[in-house]
């Protein structure tokens, strides 16, 4: 190739743009844009914690309902608008809660009788959570008949929450995991069936050898679902939440209620 040519074709290639160097340095006397932190900036203070404290039981059983409920994303309550299966509506009627459950009464009820500042306003914002939970759930399928209800015994030690709508749904799943291969006595996730009803369980990691204990069993939920009808309980504080087949007697309580 000649000289000539060679010098065309270099000038005919486009110059590289400069590659960025990292964000541009902010201007003197220029406040940063939203979301944008001067380099050396101190990190922002912490939030100041809130004059509710989360060691009274009654406010941790509240706030109970919105963790359990945010777990509902595990395959146990799925709807499928075929209407012949999953989330077709099931019949049956409205759903009203029981107005007791093994002996546990529901914790708004609970919470309005209780000698402290703004009972009410808390009674009721539980029951509106309650109402709110249960719009989603009967959204979820297709407009079938739900009910959410908090409950728990007059020491607010026992917490559970009631979820149930007038629709078949799927088994609990839980993963495979080999148990023998991790070295362990039991899985970490494990369905457990007791009669009519599923329970799912989290183990905690016990060594192969070893005996779990009872305190080392944690029921997440227990369900019982059929045709029109599937019924959950989610155990929450210290009193049922290591003992499945308590768990899974207060399901066929509200079963019965609810049939």
């Amino acid at each position: 190739m000649k000289n000539g040519e060679a010098d065309m074709t270099e000038q005919q290639q486009p110059p590289t743009p400069p590659q960025p160097q990292g964000p541009p340095p902010q201007p003197a006397g220029v406040p940063p844009q939203p979301g944008q932190f001067p380099v050396g900036a101190p990190a922002a203070p912490p939030s100041p914690q809130g004059r509710i404290s989360l060691r009274n039981p009654l406010v941790a059983a509240a706030l109970g309902l919105v963790v359990g409920l945010a777990a509902v994303g595990i395959p146990v309550l799925l709807s499928d608008d075929d209407g012949g299966g999953f989330g077709g509506g099931g019949g049956g009627g409205e759903l009203s809660a029981p107005a007791k459950l093994g002996g546990l009464r529901p914790l708004a009820d609970l919470q309005r009788s209780a000698p402290t500042p703004k009972a009410k306003e808390m009674a009721d914002a539980i029951t509106k959570e309650e109402g709110k939970s249960g719009e989603r759930l009967s959204e979820a399928y297709g407009g079938a008949a739900a009910v959410v209800k908090q409950y728990a015994d007059d020491d607010v030690q026992t917490t559970v929450t009631l979820v149930a709508v007038r629709s078949r749904s799927p088994k609990p799943y839980v993963p495979y995991e080999d148990a023998k291969r991790l070295a362990l006595a039991a899985p970490t996730d494990e369905l457990k069936v007791i009669g009519d009803v599923s329970c799912v369980l989290y183990n905690q990691p016990t060594p192969e050898g070893s005996k779990p204990t009872a305190e080392s069993v944690h029921v997440t939920l227990c369900q019982r679902t059929g045709d029109g009808l599937t019924v959950q309980i989610r155990p929450g504080g210290s009193g049922v939440a290591n003992q499945p087949e308590k768990v899974a007697a207060l399901v066929e309580t509200a079963w019965s209620a609810l049939s």
